[in-house]
């Protein structure tokens, strides 16, 4: 099961790793790509396989971001792990730009762990519904800076809004996750509060962090409230009371889809 909120750590700072375990992150990436540069690579490699070894805090999924599987880096990052009794809770897959750069991690790790691939490059972004479909893929990550890096695009929400709606929609039509870009500037809590409820609105239901503040601000805007669960539940049984057919609540029609939304709402609610 995945979680709303995913913190990165670097390979390189296996305290910075345990730190972001007791953050409150449901998820932990540890990154062997962009927080590794390309003199630790290797050393970067060898740790990773300490930090899976260690204990672990309960709750929390720790997983690994490789590099670009197309990258000697990236192959060797997956051989090591596939090598390894190394069990991360998911791996995550930068720059694939077709469904089998997926499938090739998958194989090599044995469908060991779930894929989460990014979508960071305008190829990517024209094939994200293949991407998504390939076995062992449980969610998605917008890749917004690679992205904009590879159009020319503003790292701004107008310039990529296109971007995230096809990535929620890629996502909702094959039923993975559909994880938010991290929000760049740590000191803007209400910059990234804003930021995350347009992303939800969307239909992404999670979002990763960069530094351990930003995780309950997104956890607390991707949270149902208790007024949404209460319309939930109302709407449900509006529904029930009429007996399946369309119905009246507070003089608003009420139909099937309507009602896989209030569902939605409950699951992420814990069904409260």
């Amino acid at each position: 099961m995945s979680g709303r909120t995913l913190l990165f750590a670097p390979a390189i700072r296996p305290d910075r790793v345990a730190k972001a375990q007791t953050s409150g992150a449901d998820m932990v990436c540890v990154d062997l790509e962009d927080a590794v540069p390309p003199p630790d690579k290797a050393k970067a490699r060898a740790t990773i396989l300490e930090i899976l070894a260690a204990p672990r805090t309960p709750g929390v999924r720790l997983g690994v971001r490789i590099n670009a599987i197309r990258s000697a880096w990236g192959a060797a990052d997956a051989a090591t792990l596939a090598d390894s009794a190394a069990e991360p809770d998911f791996v995550m897959i930068p720059k694939p730009s077709h469904a089998e750069d997926v499938a090739i991690v998958g194989e090599i790790l044995g469908g060991a762990a779930p894929l989460w691939p990014l979508i960071e490059s305008g190829r990517a972004l024209a094939r994200a519904a293949d991407i998504l479909s390939a076995p062992g893929v449980e969610g998605v990550l917008f890749g917004a800076a690679d992205y904009a890096a590879d159009v020319g695009a503003e790292i701004a929400w107008e310039p990529l809004l296109t971007a995230r709606g096809i990535i929620a929609a890629a996502a909702g039509a094959v039923g993975v996750v559909a994880m938010d870009s991290p929000y760049f500037d740590v000191e803007d809590d209400a910059g990234l509060s804003e930021a995350t409820r347009r992303a939800r609105a969307l239909g992404f239901t999670a979002r990763a962090c960069i530094h351990p503040r930003q995780v309950p601000v997104v956890a607390g805007v991707l949270a149902p409230n208790e007024a949404e669960i209460a319309h939930a539940h109302r709407v449900l049984a509006a529904f029930d009371a009429a007996q399946g057919g369309a119905a009246l609540l507070d003089g608003k029609l009420v139909e099937a889809p309507l009602v896989r939304a209030a569902k939605r709402v409950l699951a992420a609610a814990g069904a409260r």
